[in-house]
């Protein structure tokens, strides 16, 4: 699911990699905040075992897709922030030199794994931390994910996002997504489909 803000400031450059230990390490730095993470699942702040399991499992699907939630970085920032992490990179919205950067969050492509909803579908998602949202990250990330996608042949994937989250309906309708469903979360969340409409347009499950 996503978590994002967007808004009309000055976007900053970044780059997109596949998540190394360094950058699951920067994830829990910026999403151990309980107003991060109040439209993901259920609320939960998880530890740092637990992104360094989810990280390998992105560099896991990145080997076998080519894509993955991957490692937002800013470059345009290049100070010795806590976020930090000095990793090669393997791709970007814009040049960038290896290992400088910040790590704003994640964004990217993965199946829906749970057993409700629109079950093995791609889902496109993106989480900043509080500090780099608003500045239109997410919208431009999110745009070169699309594009990664759609090269790789997946031209219609969903968003699932809390009906309450604002800011992310927003960054999905930017992307030229639409309402196509909701669906009742185990969590008791009332959770939107977003999506491009074309095949497949009823997901509910």
């Amino acid at each position: 699911m996503s978590s994002s803000q967007s808004g009309p400031l000055l976007q900053p450059a970044f780059e997109l990699r596949i998540p190394s230990p360094a950058d699951a390490g920067a994830w829990h730095r910026l999403f151990d905040d309980a107003e991060v993470m109040r439209f993901i699942g259920d609320g939960r702040v998880r530890s740092p075992e637990w992104y360094q399991e989810f990280a390998a499992r992105q560099r896991l699907l990145a080997a076998d897709t080519g894509l993955c939630l991957f490692a937002l970085v800013r470059v345009d920032d290049r100070g010795d922030g806590e976020a930090r992490a000095d990793t090669p990179a393997s791709g970007a919205g814009h040049a960038a030199a290896a290992g400088l950067g910040t790590v704003a969050g994640f964004v990217g492509i993965q199946p829906w794994t749970q057993p409700w909803g629109p079950t093995g579908r791609p889902e496109i998602g993106w989480r900043l931390g509080v500090e780099h949202q608003g500045l239109g990250l997410a919208t431009a990330a999110a745009r070169e994910c699309l594009a990664r996608a759609a090269a790789t042949g997946i031209q219609n994937p969903v968003a699932m996002i809390d009906v309450r989250n604002i800011a992310s309906i927003a960054v999905a309708r930017k992307l030229g997504m639409q309402s196509l469903d909701e669906i009742d979360a185990p969590t008791g969340a009332r959770v939107a489909v977003y999506g491009f409409g074309g095949p497949d347009r009823t997901v509910s499950g």
